[in-house]
């Protein structure tokens, strides 16, 4: 009776529950305990010395239209988002007298400008909402287990820290989870609006277009139709607002290829980073090594996809690979394991090695700094974690597929 306990559902969203609100509540009387000087602030990138970057760069970038061809302030390499992203932010430029920042080639400080800020904040906390109903209603179970969940995900230290960056991935997260629930539900309006957010995700972030392939398992082929021209659409039609039109798409590749050199794989939340993190020493050889590594569990990942049993397992492992294979995967990146996160403690029988994933989960979302869990128990051995599980589970499924389809044809 203990041992099925342990497999409940029930079991699962408790523990998850409790572990993450003590993380919150720990990060909170730290500072408040410390006060400025509190080792929790360290949740914040630089102790928030480069605030709101993502977003305040972003609009540097975007004021005077030509946003691919300029290399003014951090260089091409920093130019690689679709247009889309770079179109949004020319919006929030209008608000903002830019020609100070273009005097000074600095744009960090434009979070001081109070109009700016005010709206910034706003949208951000409309997006915090939006983000807490979404999971709210993707969480199943009672109304009180719904909220307690949303609110641990919404209070994670991965969304924290991306609030704090401000970036556009607090957006591209909302369309993923909406999509990720809705590509296959019976409601053609739900559906569709699936594949619009699917497309959105990957105008925003391009790798969230490796989702497409939850349609491809589900034999989905006129939605895949669908959702490649909505990308299309918001994909390349924004390129029109920006000076060279459609040139600058072969531009924004470059400038991408340009990042990926600059980020070095050993940062962040890739595979080669969390075994780096993890004791592999680092070196020119070792990450050359490690990235291959990468694309092979990557690989082995969408394969073993088509052999699981729960769906759950297909979106971890989809997710996986949309955080770990990229060579430059921020931080922040992490916080497309939040779907997948849904629909595990969404489960109604788990197994034992589940726990491990389950314990995974619990690192990421923790709030509470400290040399152990930055140090020891972080998200890198997170990583590691669900990625070894997933990989055994699926090679050991891909047998007993293989062994049930031979027995079949030495019967027939």
């Amino acid at each position: 009776m203990k041992s099925e306990y342990l497999k409940s559902k029930k079991f699962y969203e408790i523990v998850f529950i409790c572990c993450a609100f003590a993380g919150i509540i720990a990060w909170a009387a730290g500072i408040i305990l410390f006060g400025n000087l509190s080792e929790q602030f360290d949740i914040f990138f630089l102790n928030t010395q480069d605030f709101f970057a993502d977003i305040t760069n972003v609009i540097g970038y975007s004021a005077n239209r030509n946003t691919y061809v300029e290399t003014y302030y951090l260089g091409a390499s920093e130019r690689a988002y679709p247009a889309i992203v770079y179109l949004m932010a020319y919006m929030l430029s209008r608000i903002v007298n830019m020609d100070p920042y273009f005097e000074r080639n600095y744009f960090l400080d434009m979070y001081t400008d109070t109009k700016l800020l005010i709206i910034l904040i706003l949208i951000l906390i409309v997006n915090m909402i939006a983000i807490y109903e979404l999971i709210r209603s993707c969480k199943n179970g009672n109304n009180a287990v719904k909220i307690m969940s949303a609110v641990a995900f919404c209070l994670s230290s991965p969304v924290i820290f991306t609030v704090e960056r401000a970036n556009f991935l607090l957006m591209t997260i909302f369309f993923i989870i909406f999509y990720i629930f809705n590509y296959d539900s019976e409601n053609k309006v739900r559906r569709e609006l699936a594949l619009i957010s699917l497309a959105l995700a990957a105008s925003f972030k391009l790798t969230p277009a490796v989702l497409g392939i939850l349609l491809i398992y589900n034999k989905q082929w006129k939605e895949v139709v669908r959702v490649i021209i909505y990308g299309l659409i918001f994909g390349i039609v924004p390129f029109l607002f920006f000076h060279g039109g459609l040139v600058n798409i072969g531009r924004m590749f470059h400038n991408a290829s340009l990042n990926v050199d600059k980020y070095v794989s050993t940062e962040g939340a890739t595979l080669t980073a969390s075994l780096v993190a993890l004791g592999v020493k680092a070196t020119e050889g070792s990450i050359k090594v490690l990235k291959n590594i990468t694309y092979v569990v990557a690989l082995l990942l969408l394969i073993q996809s088509l052999f699981y049993k729960e769906k759950w397992e297909v979106i971890m492992a989809v997710s996986m690979v949309l955080i770990v294979t990229p060579s430059h995967s921020g931080y922040y990146c992490i916080i497309y394991i939040i779907p997948a996160a849904i629909a595990f403690l969404n489960a109604k029988q788990h197994s034992y090695s589940d726990l491990l994933i389950l314990f995974a989960l619990i690192l990421i979302v923790m709030d509470f700094q400290c040399s152990l869990f930055k140090n020891v128990f972080d998200y890198h051995l997170a990583i590691v974690l669900i990625l070894a599980v997933l990989l055994v589970r699926g090679f050991i499924r891909m047998y007993e597929v293989i062994k049930v389809r031979m027995k079949n044809k030495a019967v027939q």
